[in-house]
């Protein structure tokens, strides 16, 4: 949950006594799994020189199974306790006194949380993606959630961000959470980088001799992306699941809605192992928005609960939330089962970014889950972890730290989460060009000149082996690989 914080307070606050919920207290990253302990700080300092991913791979489990560890006293992950980016890039500190139902509060809705953009390993198909259009059920029960958009120059109606949860556009439900050290850097008062005005200043446009080139997050900076996905209690949910479906060359649109194999859930238990027929995908539209995109119904085989880092939301859970969060899962819900979403029911983990300052270069893991955990390269040099609990062993890990594909100084090798880039970026990407182009100006349209882009046109190749220092980004004021901050800075 977004927690008390002296630079943000939470809206959380307004439904504690209400709710008889219990509010955690910030929990910091959990002792045991490596991170920022010297000795693991140099030995992947010295893998980053010699290009040893075996170690940088052994660090990125082990930083997944710590941040999954229970909160004390809480059934939410640790990382539930950090702020989100709702309380970084409030327009103005959030405390007890806002309103619920506040557009101004938190962040402006996004089509989804990341951006498509031409790329010449191929580009994406822009007109195969889908549209998924608030259902009107949501509509109707959570009119102080929905907003309206310009999306391709058509009005259109969104989800705005809730206090717990983000609106992804899509079935994944997601959270962008942040330690409390890069929560006091986004907002510190002496240089605060929420704000655009901030990073106008710094940029220095009128005299580049003034202009800072590069933020300096501290080491304990840490940001993550946690997808979840939403399961009824009753019946059977499905889930996509990647088999590396597409190679790098294809050049169409490979999100989750394509995929061949599906995965079922069963929160009962009763079926686990069977194999059933299960459906997905409803009210979901072609990218004209007024084609059906047809509903997906295929045999799968059936999992439970206990395969998944999983929390049944409860009564006190839900009466948590704002009306947003409650808008974004059961926009999700529809989408998935055709069912709304209430207590009782169950978020599961699909999938997860950990983004570390612990180097200078960063560190970058992603993770997904698998009905097949044990299988490609993704399941290698997964360390024992015999303290961790929960399933953590479910899931493929895939990481960044910047070394450079064997025989190919120049690229960098693939590394993309299918759940959480697919649905935005071609397959052939890496998560860490993408962040090494973070920076201000930003623009939200790629291949623009003079700002910068997931892809800006001046280092168009997605898998480039970039750096601060490349020549292509040294027009700009870097954010250091942290698009949250160009993304979501507010107009002060």
């Amino acid at each position: 949950m977004s927690v008390l914080k002296p630079a943000c307070t939470s809206l959380a606050l307004l439904f504690t006594v209400a709710a008889s919920a219990i509010e955690p207290s910030y929990q910091p990253f959990p002792k045991g799994y490596g991170y920022l302990e010297p000795a693991e700080t140099r030995a992947l300092q010295a893998a980053v020189k010699q290009g040893d991913n075996a170690v940088v791979r052994a660090h990125g489990w082990r930083l997944w199974a710590g941040i999954m560890q229970p909160a004390a006293g809480l059934d939410w992950p640790v990382w539930y306790t950090w702020p989100n980016t709702s309380d970084a890039f409030a327009s103005k500190p959030i405390s007890a006194s806002a309103e619920v139902g506040d557009t101004k509060m938190g962040s402006a809705p996004k089509r989804r949380m990341g951006r498509l953009g031409a790329s010449t390993l191929p580009p994406v198909n822009l007109p195969d993606t889908p549209a998924y259009i608030v259902p009107a059920q949501v509509i109707k029960a959570y009119p102080n959630a929905i907003v309206s958009t310009i999306d391709g120059g058509k009005t259109k109606l969104s989800i705005r961000d809730g206090i717990h949860f983000a609106f992804n556009g899509d079935i994944m439900i997601a959270t962008e959470s942040l330690s409390k050290e890069a929560l006091d850097f986004i907002r510190d008062p002496k240089q605060p980088v929420y704000q655009k005005s901030t990073l106008d200043a710094l940029y220095s446009k009128d005299d580049p001799d003034k202009r800072v080139h590069n933020l300096n997050a501290p080491a304990s900076y840490v940001v993550t992306k946690h997808m979840y996905w939403p399961v009824k209690a009753k019946g059977l949910s499905a889930l996509p699941v990647w088999h590396n479906d597409f190679s790098a060359s294809y050049p169409g649109y490979a999100g989750y809605e394509k995929w061949h194999t599906l995965a079922a859930i069963d929160p009962s238990g009763k079926q686990v192992g069977k194999i059933a027929q299960v459906s997905y995908l409803h009210g979901v539209f072609r990218h004209d928005a007024t084609t059906p995109w047809p509903t997906i119904t295929k045999a799968a085989r059936i999992y439970g609960l206990q395969d998944f880092y999983h929390h049944q939301v409860s009564q006190a859970d839900w009466d948590s939330f704002d009306e947003a969060d409650k808008a974004i899962i059961n926009a999700a819900s529809y989408w998935l089962n055709g069912q709304p979403f209430g207590a009782g029911d169950f978020l599961v983990t699909v999938a997860m970014h950990i983004n570390t300052k612990e180097i200078p270069s960063w560190g970058l893991q992603s993770v997904w889950w698998s009905d097949i955990p044990d299988s490609m390269p993704y399941a290698a040099n997964r360390p024992a972890n015999p303290q961790a609990k929960g399933p953590w062993k479910h899931y493929l890990l895939t990481e960044a730290y910047g070394i450079p594909e064997k025989g190919n100084p120049e690229l960098l090798p693939v590394a993309t989460n299918p759940y959480i880039e697919l649905v935005t970026h071609p397959v052939a990407t890496s998560c860490y060009t993408c962040h090494a182009n973070a920076g201000w100006p930003s623009s939200f349209q790629a291949m623009t000149p003079g700002v910068t882009s997931y892809q800006n046109p001046a280092c168009p190749n997605l898998r480039a082996a970039l750096n601060p220092e490349s020549s292509c980004l040294a027009p700009f004021t870097l954010t250091d690989f942290q698009w949250i901050i160009p993304d979501r800075a507010v107009n002060q």
